[in-house]
């Protein structure tokens, strides 16, 4: 006969999990895997909107460093109270950036003018934004008083893509864009 240390009792009987409890740890384990689905896409989401935001920081930086680059122009107060540029099309009132001007950065063509210059770098800065953001708008701002240092303001907007975070804003229609904006003051 064989005795065990802890003797089993009549009428009671080993048994594994009911069904019920597999089930109910199913819908746990579920629901936690859509919440760590969700939290991807946000962080994603989250991901594009950094990328974007930091490419036109850089974006407003480089035309900084074209106007700090060309002091002869920018410095001087030859630059125009304002111009904007929405695609590639370039809107200045004074025509000094909109003017067609030699290849500057060919070493083939004569040295430009301080105007020259700053019309080839708007007009690169402008495609190359373009290429990256094609709805966008700058508008530059300049102070051109004689006697005060001359000081001016990129301001920069786009429209920005987001996921909806809850249903009530899934269910707006258009609330997955905002219109954002960055504005960098720059002294050249």
């Amino acid at each position: 006969m064989y005795l065990t240390k802890y003797p089993r009792r009549f009428g009671r009987r080993c048994t594994g999990f009911s069904m019920i409890e597999v089930l109910v740890t199913m819908l746990v384990v579920s629901l936690g895997l859509l919440g760590i689905a969700k939290m991807q896409a946000a962080a994603i989401s989250n991901t594009q909107v950094a990328r974007v935001r930091s490419l036109i920081a850089l974006q407003a930086g480089s035309l900084a460093s074209f106007m700090h680059g060309n002091p002869g122009y920018w410095a001087a107060g030859l630059a125009p109270a304002t111009f904007t540029a929405t695609g590639a099309t370039i809107t200045d009132a004074t025509g000094v950036l909109t003017a067609t001007s030699p290849d500057c950065a060919s070493a083939a063509s004569a040295p430009c003018t301080p105007a020259q210059l700053a019309a080839h770098d708007v007009r690169d800065w402008v495609a190359n934004f373009n290429a990256q953001f094609p709805s966008y708008t700058a508008t530059v701002n300049c102070t051109t008083a004689t006697g005060s240092p001359v000081s001016c303001n990129i301001n920069l907007t786009w429209v920005e893509n987001y996921i909806a975070i809850n249903r009530s804003t899934a269910a707006v229609s258009g609330a997955q864009t905002a219109t954002q904006s960055f504005t960098l003051y720059v002294q050249p």
